[in-house]
C-alpha cells in the first residue's frame, strides 16, 4: 500500500528509483482497484463500459469478486469477455494445455458464472440486455455464437436481459482509468525501467 499512498501524492519525490514492466502492470492493477474501493458500484460500470481488455485483468477479477457490484454490470462484463471462446473447453485443464494464454480470461468467465448463477450478486440497477447491447449500437452478442463448437453450454441465465438504467460511457476516462487517476497513472509510467 505504500507505492500507492506514494503514487496518490504528487509531491513524492522518487530520485532514481525505477521499476519493470511486470511490477507496472501490478501497481496499475493495485492503483485501480484501491480506487474502486473508495468508490460506490457505480464506477464500477463505469469503468467496464470504457475498459481496454489488454489491462491488467486483476482488475476486472476483483470487480467479479465484490458481492455488491451490480448484475447487469457483471451481465454486460461476461458478453464483453466473450464466453463462447470460453465453452470450446470442457475443463480448465482443457484450456490451459490448449490456450495456457487464454487461462486468465477462462478462470473469469468460470467465476462470472459460478457468482451469477448462484445469486452472489444481490443489487440489480443496471440494464443489460445480451441481444440487444445498446453500449455497443445495438450489437447482439447472441447471433455470433458458434455452439457447434461448445463443450458445455452457457447458462440460459446469461441471456436473461436485464432492466434498469443506462450510463455513458465517461468521455474523459482513457481505456478505464478514471480521470482522477491520470496523473498518479502517468507518475506511475514515468517510473518504469526502459
Amino acid at each position: 500500500m505504500d507505492y500507492i499512498n506514494r503514487l496518490l501524492d504528487e509531491n513524492y519525490d522518487w530520485g532514481d528509483e525505477r521499476i519493470d514492466e511486470d511490477t507496472y502492470d501490478e501497481l496499475s492493477a493495485d492503483l485501480i482497484i484501491d480506487y474502486l474501493k473508495k468508490h460506490d458500484p457505480e464506477t464500477r460500470q463505469m469503468l467496464v463500459l470504457s475498459w481496454n481488455f489488454d489491462n491488467p485483468k486483476k482488475v476486472i477479477q476483483w470487480i467479479v469478486d465484490q458481492p455488491d457490484t451490480d448484475k447487469g454490470t457483471i451481465l454486460l462484463l461476461y458478453w464483453l469477455m466473450a464466453p463462447d471462446f470460453s465453452k470450446q473447453y470442457a475443463t480448465r485443464e482443457d484450456c490451459e494445455s490448449a490456450a495456457s494464454w487464454y487461462l486468465e480470461d477462462y478462470d473469469i468467465i468460470q467465476s462470472i458464472e459460478r457468482n451469477y448463477l448462484s445469486g452472489f450478486y444481490k443489487d440489480q440497477r443496471y440494464a443489460f440486455d445480451p441481444r440487444h447491447d445498446v453500449y455497443q449500437n445495438g450489437h447482439d452478442w447472441t447471433a455470433d455464437l458458434t455452439t457447434e463448437n461448445f463443450k458445455v453450454p452457457i447458462h440460459q441465465e446469461m441471456f436473461t436481459a436485464l432492466n434498469g438504467i443506462t450510463l455513458d460511457a465517461p468521455a474523459s476516462w482513457d481505456e478505464g482509468i478514471p480521470e482522477d487517476l491520470q496523473p498518479a497513472m502517468n507518475r506511475l509510467c514515468d517510473l518504469v525501467d526502459e
